[in-house]
């Protein structure tokens, strides 16, 4: 059987994540401002390069450091999965745009019977509606499914990996 540890260091995009790196993001998605001192005195190793390393992973792009909003805690509370089956030049008419959207916060393709998922955050259903008819509208959507989130048990943004 082979360990986690043992798959390490691995490589995304020409950037080495080894142990180190995964220490680190592990502090920071427990705390995205913990002190850089903190993270080099918990793990033995020099501020500098837990700096170094953040920065290099922010640079990147593997990781990034930003506020996430628990929607059931303010105005904003309700949440709709939208799953679409698209032609395929939906994607390279449209993607662009819906990553653009402040609404959408998420927006990923998918296999199964749907092709694009999106996550919805809307005011009240006249939104909601409105967004719904204006893809429906769209000759490249063939099929539109959606659920509302009537309550959010748990939401973990992003999703924990186990260094």
């Amino acid at each position: 059987m082979i360990a986690n540890n043992d798959l390490l260091p691995q490589t995304i995009d020409g950037y080495e994540i080894d142990q180190l790196d995964l220490n680190i993001i592990k502090f920071l998605q427990q705390n995205g401002r913990i002190a850089y001192s903190d993270i080099a005195r918990s793990i033995d190793a020099p501020e500098a390069t837990i700096r170094y390393r953040v920065k290099r992973l922010i640079d990147e792009k593997i990781i990034s450091i930003s506020a996430f909003i628990n929607t059931g805690k303010i105005k904003y509370e309700n949440v709709a999965y939208i799953e679409l089956e698209v032609t395929p030049t939906f994607l390279e008419a449209n993607i662009s745009d819906l990553i653009a959207m402040e609404n959408i916060s998420y927006v990923a393709s998918v296999t199964g019977e749907f092709d694009l998922m999106l996550e919805y955050i809307y005011r009240d259903n006249d939104d909601l509606l409105n967004f719904i008819n204006s893809l429906k509208s769209n000759p490249s959507v063939k099929r539109l499914n959606s659920r509302t989130i009537l309550k959010i048990h748990k939401a973990q943004y992003p999703a924990r990996i186990q260094p």
